[in-house]
């Protein structure tokens, strides 16, 4: 069942990538979360319940219904539809996320450590891999934020697929970080396009005070 899951996540990845509407990034997001909720709870079977139930909150609740529904809320307001996908054609979105697929593949079936689950690792590292290539390689500054968003589902997952063990006080922490994150990118978007009337990062060198 796992294993499904984690299929499915990745096939989410290469969704997410190939889209140019950021109504798709976003139900695309909801959906990892939902499947972080689903795999933590088979997969953390020795942590503490208060940990499980606050990982669990976080997974489902924070990632897959509170974020989501806020970047809707932020794109709603600024009237955003489309991304603008710097290469012309498709084609190039899925090659890139077709090699990182087999590259986190390649890089998991390598490692010799029977701690480390193969699909766990390939999911987790297309995870972060692709949430650096939309950061780096898309531009509105609200597709910043999702990709930083996939990062930190990536890094989620690794932490799955090295153990049960997950320290109580780091996931505090990287709620409220990403909290705060979403919230004040949200706010800077919207101060940004009452401004600029434009959402893409390579506008905000030109702000002058």
């Amino acid at each position: 069942m796992i294993q499904v899951l984690l299929v499915i996540y990745t096939l989410s990845l290469v969704y997410m990538l190939s889209a140019g509407r950021l109504e798709t990034f976003i139900q695309m997001l909801s959906l990892q979360g939902v499947l972080l909720f689903l795999v933590a709870y088979l997969e953390l079977t020795e942590v503490h319940i208060s940990n499980l139930a606050f990982i669990l909150i976080e997974t489902l609740l924070f990632k897959g219904i509170a974020v989501p529904l806020y970047l809707n809320y932020v794109i709603g307001k600024n009237q955003m539809t489309y991304e603008r996908e710097p290469d012309s054609v498709n084609f190039y979105s899925m090659l890139k996320i077709s090699m990182i697929v087999v590259g986190s593949f390649l890089l998991a079936s390598q490692l010799k450590n029977s701690g480390i689950r193969v699909m766990d690792f390939t999911a987790s590292m297309s995870a972060i891999l692709t949430g650096v290539l939309i950061v780096t390689r898309r531009k509105k500054i609200i597709t910043h934020v999702i990709g930083y968003l996939v990062l930190d589902n990536g890094i989620f997952l690794l932490s799955l697929s090295i153990g049960n063990h997950m320290p109580f006080i780091i996931n505090i922490s990287i709620l409220f970080d990403i909290l705060i994150e979403v919230i004040l990118l949200g706010v800077f978007i919207g101060k940004v396009s009452t401004i600029l009337h434009e959402t893409e990062a390579d506008k905000i060198a030109d702000i002058k005070d």
